[in-house]
């Protein structure tokens, strides 16, 4: 006898599957603002769970406080602070702050001096103990600020090598008034740096340098590692008379359109950097811009690279970025193409800032653009290195670091054709300076013939 084959019984209707609902904006976590009896400000952020504390100090003397013929005595100052104390010298000083598992880190920006200083928690005071004693009295040895000095020359002279580096220069150049500090570099050039002795930094040191005149940021465990009363004993007994500098004005923004070509005879790429002055970081439109920004040129799948890249296959990435500066900012495109594709490579550039002038970026361009910028914004600030720097950007810029909370929400909130006008108004075509870096020979006349103005060469 066969057996019948069993017929497995209806199954139950199954419920429909839920949509995906897109996620809530993240918030960026609480920072917390005290301000001690010196008249030193902290910002610290909570971040637990973590087992290394991020303390960055920036102390704000703006680069327009140097002195003209001693530019770059910023840079060499927080550079010095490495070399110890008189009760500390350079080798002993080093050799704690190794024994405490702690980088340091220092340099000068536009807005002022930075000290970054990454920690195990457990050791935070000893090393900040450490770092704060360089800050109230640096050593500065006589021997190590000329070596310092001549340091900061020779990577004057290397950035004038680089094709990158020296676009960069030349658009900053090109953009502000001769006479705007923004229009050089922030280290200095190798003459101005090379003036620079152990008197200079002293005196510069002595003038400006004072807890008044200082932030501290510091994010991670706070409770674990007892961070507040900790700060408050190291940074509380740091004396100093207050002092408010008196920043020159800023001379105003030009702005006649640019062409400078710096000769790099036989170079078979050209670099490329288009750019102008736009708005800073505290404009309404940052975020928008911000949007804006990602899809023309801010991540691989962006108009630049599609066209440039992908469809052209004139160059390897072709990018805009907006690069914070003194209560401004600078809109950028910037990518190196194959020097006998640098008109068309123009041309195309051109081509996509006009579309961007004459539509909206597409619905496809901000969902990606959210996405990135919105959605993965938690992957961005997993550790405390990362908030403590978006924290500082913020001192930098001379915002309150409390408005961090709302950043992304707001972002989300950015729709399509608020980014799009932003975009238009950052990188409006035929309104910005071009510095191309390589072969005048190949290249030199075709510039000449492509713009109304004159073109500047560097040979």
């Amino acid at each position: 006898m066969t057996a019948q084959p069993t017929v497995p019984a209806p199954l139950a209707s199954r419920p429909a599957r839920p949509a995906a609902a897109r996620p809530v904006p993240w918030r960026f976590p609480d920072v917390h603002r005290a301000e001690l009896a010196n008249g030193l400000t902290l910002h610290t952020c909570d971040r637990p769970g973590q087992e290394v504390l991020s303390i960055e100090i920036v102390v704000s003397v703006p680069l327009t406080l140097e002195p003209r013929e001693l530019e770059g005595i910023t840079g060499i100052t927080a550079r010095a602070l490495a070399e110890g104390t008189p009760a500390l010298p350079a080798l002993d000083f080093i050799q704690e702050l190794e024994h405490c598992g702690a980088t340091l880190g220092a340099g000068a920006e536009h807005a002022g001096l930075r000290v970054t200083l990454d920690v195990p928690g457990s050791l935070a005071e000893r090393a900040l103990r450490l770092v704060i004693a360089a800050l109230r009295e640096p050593l500065l040895p006589h021997r190590a600020i000329g070596r310092l000095a001549k340091s900061q020359a020779a990577a004057h002279r290397r950035h004038l090598a680089e094709p990158e580096r020296r676009a960069s220069l030349e658009i900053h150049r090109a953009l502000f008034d001769a006479r705007d500090r923004r229009s050089r570099p922030a280290l200095g050039d190798a003459e101005t740096v090379l003036r620079v002795d152990r008197d200079a930094v002293a005196a510069f040191h002595a003038r400006y340098v004072r807890p008044g005149a200082t932030t501290v940021v510091v994010a991670g465990d706070l409770a674990r590692f007892g961070v507040d009363p900790m700060l408050h004993r190291v940074l509380g007994d740091w004396d100093g008379d207050p002092y408010t500098p008196q920043v020159p004005p800023t001379p105003s923004i030009p702005h006649v359109p640019a062409v400078v070509l710096v000769d790099r005879p036989g170079a078979v790429q050209t670099r490329l950097v288009l750019g102008r002055v736009a708005p800073g970081s505290a404009s309404p439109s940052w975020d928008a811009m911000l949007i804006g920004n990602h899809c023309l040129g801010g991540s691989i799948n962006a108009r630049l690279d599609r066209v440039l890249r992908e469809g052209k296959g004139y160059t390897y990435g072709f990018h805009s970025r907006l690069v914070s500066v003194v209560d401004h900012s600078l809109a950028v495109v910037t990518g190196a193409v194959e020097t006998s594709v640098t008109g068309a490579a123009l041309t195309d550039i051109e081509e996509i800032l006009r579309t961007i002038a004459q539509e909206d970026i597409t619905a496809c361009e901000h969902r990606a653009a959210l996405a990135q910028i919105v959605d993965a914004a938690p992957l961005r600030y997993l550790v405390p290195a990362d908030v403590a720097e978006e924290i500082t950007l913020l001192v930098l810029d001379g915002r309150d670091p409390a408005t961090l909370t709302e950043v992304f929400p707001h972002a989300a909130a950015v729709t399509a054709a608020e980014a799009s006008a932003a975009l238009r108004s950052a990188f409006p075509p035929r309104s910005v300076a071009t510095v191309a870096v390589g072969c005048a020979a190949r290249i030199e006349h075709e510039l000449r013939e492509r713009f109304d103005v004159p073109v500047t060469v560097l040979r």
